[in-house]
């Protein structure tokens, strides 16, 4: 058993609450109430902005630091064992839209990926008579998803589709009505299009797509997994040029009059990233670098 001490946060968002979730659910790990006690300090960036642990110092030899933050440039000055860093790429502006390369980073930075939170999925057997949903959020300083959606509004989609957002509530809210009612709509939906933040890579909405059994269609992805998706096998994954929106048309309507194969992907996605990619995971992942 693997001892840890998870310094404790008064802003309690939705990254805290992920890896929260993996080290309750790890097997591998046993809760500890202090640093002194502990294996291994795993400390957020959270804890670092919101609470007097700030000021606090740990043993590098055993501080693990959790990097969720938005911007791919933001690094935290903490003396540690492991930095694992979510916003890996740099993004790259293309016009109206921006893509992503990769970022020269220390030898102990290692990439961290969003994951599946229990949360997420709904349970039952929900009939899926949504043939087509993408409810990416709109937003000035997001032209890729602003880009997603004008390009989807303009297909001609027939059936009961969802296009723009659906739910209102803060995203932490994971109970709330709305919310709710947005993860009943990825069950009830067949293909489910989503795409990254145009400043970072790595959110919430691929895995709430994947938790719920969709065919997912995702702006192809460069954070190294350890446990990649591979196009075609568990996912489709598109670009945001005009060849790729095109490209992008394309495969959603063979999907659309092809169901068949369009199940078989999102069964085996939906199959691969529950057993690879739950909160649980992300731990295995962090643990396998520092053991």
């Amino acid at each position: 058993m693997i001892r840890v001490y998870l310094v404790p946060s008064r802003k309690i968002c939705r990254k805290y609450l992920l890896v929260k979730q993996g080290l309750v659910n790890n097997p591998r790990v046993g809760f500890v109430g202090s640093e002194e006690d502990s294996d291994f300090v795993f400390l957020c960036h959270t804890t670092l902005k919101h609470d007097p642990q700030f000021n606090r110092k740990f043993p590098p030899r055993k501080t693990v630091f959790i990097d969720y933050h938005d911007k791919p440039y933001m690094v935290f000055d903490v003396d540690c064992l492991a930095y694992f860093k979510r916003s890996w790429v740099e993004m790259v502006k293309r016009g109206n839209y921006t893509t992503k390369k990769p970022v020269l980073r220390p030898s102990h930075f290692h990439p961290l990926t969003m994951a599946i939170m229990d949360e997420f999925i709904t349970d039952g057997d929900i009939e899926r008579d949504v043939v087509f949903s993408c409810t990416v959020r709109p937003h000035i300083k997001h032209p890729n998803k602003a880009r997603l959606l004008n390009f989807v509004n303009k297909m001609d989609i027939r059936g009961r589709v969802q296009i723009g957002e659906l739910n209102t509530g803060h995203m932490n809210r994971f109970n709330a009505p709305d919310m709710r009612e947005y993860f009943r709509l990825l069950r009830r939906s067949r293909i489910v299009v989503t795409c990254n933040p145009s400043r970072w890579e790595g959110d919430h909405r691929t895995w709430e797509a994947f938790a719920n059994g969709a065919l997912v269609f995702v702006d192809k992805m460069y954070t190294p997994f350890v446990r990649p998706l591979v196009d075609g096998k568990h996912c489709a994954f598109y670009d945001l040029s005009d060849e790729g929106l095109a490209k992008l048309e394309h495969r959603i309507l063979y999907f659309l009059e092809n169901p068949a194969q369009a199940e078989a992907i999102a069964k085996a996605g939906h199959e691969f990233t529950m057993k690879y990619h739950r909160a649980s995971n992300r731990i295995d992942e962090i643990l396998e670098v520092i053991t």
